[in-house]
Order: structure tokens, then sequence, then C-alpha cells
């Protein structure tokens, strides 16, 4: 099978698993228990709505893929399938759990493949708007698309002209983090704080917005390989907080801090206004 032909299919994997997984999220928020907590995950609690979307997935892989690894929001390290071969799968089930559940319209789901057990080594991801139903994708080397149409990044090299989403969901535990970040809040023509980071990341990708920051340390690669990989495809950049390229490995509980921007411009303004050494 030739490099073209298999990325396609794990494209169409990932499009199928994520259509899938809409599905049966939106049928499961219809269930009392929905919100039930199931476990805790290195931390993260897992809701009956998580692990019916987890188990979906999971199901999904498992008709387009004999041999697989993955690395999921509701599990712990790679965990393999069949003997362990085969692509390596990035899965956030349900990013905006909290948002779901509530009824807040704002969550999504967001799978990437991958060659080796690295960001720099994704191939090809997507992310699904749950609500709407849009879709993020992007494969290595072709771009990225919105509902199969390409899009880019907005070409806004000024934080006063930006439109800038933040996670600022710190639970008192990040003393000092708004005062790090005040100059960009304070200077930005509009701000956003939606609560699914892999969706406003891909935001920037589509010049919805023009940068998204979490610089927590909070999030696990599942929750941003995914989009992440979609801004680069896109044209925009992405780094982390001390604003080199995004690289990080696939294990156990890794977590990370990132920027994604439109331009290097806007970039390099953003860490110059929080401080960071570039």
């Amino acid at each position: 099978m030739g490099d073209g032909m298999k990325t396609n299919n794990y494209l169409n994997a990932i499009m199928d698993c994520l259509h899938q997984a809409r599905t049966a999220i939106l049928k499961g928020l219809k269930l009392p228990e929905a919100g039930k907590t199931i476990r805790m995950v290195m931390g993260d609690t897992t809701k009956l709505i998580d692990e019916i979307a987890d188990k979906t997935i999971i199901k999904c892989l498992k008709e387009h893929f004999q041999n697989f690894r993955l690395v999921s929001e509701e599990e712990y390290g790679l965990v393999a399938f069949g003997d362990g071969s085969g692509p390596i799968f990035i899965v956030d089930p349900l990013d905006g759990s909290t948002n779901a559940l509530r009824g807040y319209p704002c969550y999504s789901v967001s799978i990437a493949v991958a060659e080796k057990p690295k960001f720099t080594s994704i191939i090809a991801a997507g992310v699904i708007n749950v609500v709407t139903g849009d879709v993020f994708t992007a494969v290595r080397g072709e771009g990225a698309m919105l509902n199969g149409k390409p899009v880019k990044p907005s070409n806004v090299k000024r934080v006063e002209d930006a439109l800038i989403s933040i996670d600022l969901n710190i639970r008192r535990r990040l003393p000092g983090y708004l005062e790090k970040l005040s100059q960009v809040i304070e200077r930005a023509r509009y701000f956003r704080f939606l609560g699914t980071n892999a969706l406003e990341t891909c935001f920037v990708a589509a010049g919805i917005s023009d940068a998204f920051i979490d610089l927590r340390g909070f999030l696990r690669l599942t929750d941003f390989a995914a989009a992440c990989f979609i801004v680069k495809e896109a044209g925009g950049v992405v780094v982390d907080e001390y604003g080199k390229p995004l690289e990080i490995v696939f294990h156990g509980n890794v977590r990370g801090k990132y920027i994604a921007a439109c331009t290097e411009e806007l970039c390099q303004e953003i860490l110059r206004l929080i401080g960071a050494s570039s």
C-alpha cells in the first residue's frame, strides 16, 4: 500500500470515528447518569459520557485496523491492540465534558494518527465540533480543511488587532498566571475562553480566531495533538512556552504548554508580552 493510500485510509478512519463518537455523545447526554463519575485517571475525572465516547472510538478503530496503539484521554500510556504494530492514534474522546453535561454548546472530539510516538510524526488528524458537526482535518503536507474545504489562518500581526483565546481555568492552582497573561488580555482587540481547547485551537487554523494560548501545564497530549497539527498544516505557528517548535514524546501522563498563532509576528509579540524568551 502506497503512502498516499495509507494516509487516506487513516483519514477515512478518523472521520468515521469522529462521526460515530459525535452520535454516541449526543445520544449519551440524554441519559440521566451521563455525568456519573466512573474513575479517576492521572488526576482527571472520567464521567460516563467520556467512557461512552472512548469505547465508541476504540470500537470504530478496531473496525478499521487489526493492529494499532492508542493514547487516549481515558487511558494510561500507550495501549496496544492486536500485536501493537501499525499506527498510533492519539484520542481525546470528549474535550469540554463539563460544557457538554451542563448544556454549554461547545465541546469536541479529537483524533490524530502518528507513525512514531512523537508529535512531529503525526501524519493526519481531525477534530469535530460535536454541537454543529463541523469537522477540521489535516494531512501532512496537504494543508488543512474545514468540512472538506481548504482553510488558512488570518494574517493578523499585532495583538491589538487580534481575537485571542486563552484557557484561564486555573482553579487557584497557578498564582501569578493571570498577571503573566494580563498584557495580552488587556491589549487584545477581542478575548475569548470557550472551554474546549481543541476546537479553539482549530479556530486559529481556519482564521476564525487569531491565536490560542494555554500555558497552564495541565493539558495532556491528547487534548492538543490533533488541533496543533491542524494549525501547523494550515500554515499557522505552534510553539512551546519558550517560543520553540512544539515537540512532545508520547508517554504516560505527558502534559504540555503551547501557543498557536496565525502568524510568526503575532506569536513573537505574544511571547514578548508574557516575558518568554524566544
